[in-house]
């Protein structure tokens, strides 16, 4: 019988071991009306918040999605800690500090979180490098 404790340790481990630093950024959002075309303004919001994960290519296990338009061939695929919370509007950074990339999750925002006995074992989501500019300040 596997036991959710267990299986957590032993990937938690595999993600410190083999992991890269990545950041969690958590943002509010504002709309400032008054123009032709009201432009929503993101305010950072809180701590930034640090885990270690596994980030990969998107590989053939994930061709349907790509098929289905969405997801893009250059999109990045993150294993974390199941603890991380995901409401909300957030951006991840990739790498050392400051990191070398900003991510944003996927226009679905496509998340897989499995559960083990009722536990949930780590999560894996599907994000899309954010070009230059795309946050201010950054």
């Amino acid at each position: 019988m596997v036991f959710a404790d267990g299986l957590f340790t032993s990937l938690q481990s595999t993600i410190n071991n083999f992991g890269e630093n990545i950041r969690f950024r958590y943002f509010t959002g504002s709309i400032q009306a008054g123009s032709y075309d009201d432009q929503i303004v993101y305010y950072k919001s809180g701590n930034d918040f640090w885990v270690s994960g596994l980030v990969q290519p998107i590989g053939k296990g994930e061709a349907y999605l790509v098929q289905q338009g969405k997801l893009f061939t250059n999109d990045m695929k993150v294993y974390f800690d199941s603890s991380v919370p995901l409401s909300g509007i957030w951006r991840v950074g990739i790498g050392g500090s400051p990191p070398a990339n900003e991510y944003a999750p996927t226009g679905d925002g496509i998340v897989y979180s499995p559960y083990v006995n009722g536990s949930a074992i780590y999560k894996k989501v599907f994000l899309r490098r954010l070009t230059t500019g795309s946050l201010f300040g950054e």
